[in-house]
């Protein structure tokens, strides 16, 4: 697990139960895209820690489960609009699961290739 409950107390000052942890790890993993075992840089393991702490309290301290994501509702003729927000997940994990090393833009040279360098890609030579 990304984080404990006395890390979670230290980091968001709510006590949260295992069982709210290992919930809250789920719902990071699923919102991060990656599971536990394929994360290895430490700098990530320590957004996960915080997201896994900051989602655990959001969900003691809220009905994640049994929220709607309902902007109005109209009575006559039954209309329902939903809205854009997520209520599964905690803003904070949203911010942390952003500065990812997965997540982050990836910048692609564009520049051309410069022939008179005299430096041919290895598949060139036979």
């Amino acid at each position: 697990m990304y984080c404990g409950t006395d890390d979670a107390l230290r980091l968001t000052g709510y006590e949260v139960t295992t069982e709210n942890l290992l919930r809250a790890q789920a719902i990071v993993e699923v919102a991060s895209g990656r599971p536990e075992s394929a994360v290895s840089k430490k700098s990530d393991k320590d957004w996960l820690e915080y997201a896994v702490a900051w989602q655990a309290a959001y969900m003691a301290n809220s009905d994640v489960f049994e929220q709607a994501n309902v902007s109005m509702v109209s009575q006559d003729e039954s209309s329902v609009d939903f809205g854009n927000k997520v209520f599964a997940l905690s803003p904070l994990v949203v911010e942390a699961v952003k500065r990812l090393s997965w997540n982050k833009s990836r910048g692609i040279g564009t520049r051309g290739y410069d022939f008179r360098r005299n430096r041919m890609p290895s598949w060139w030579y036979w």
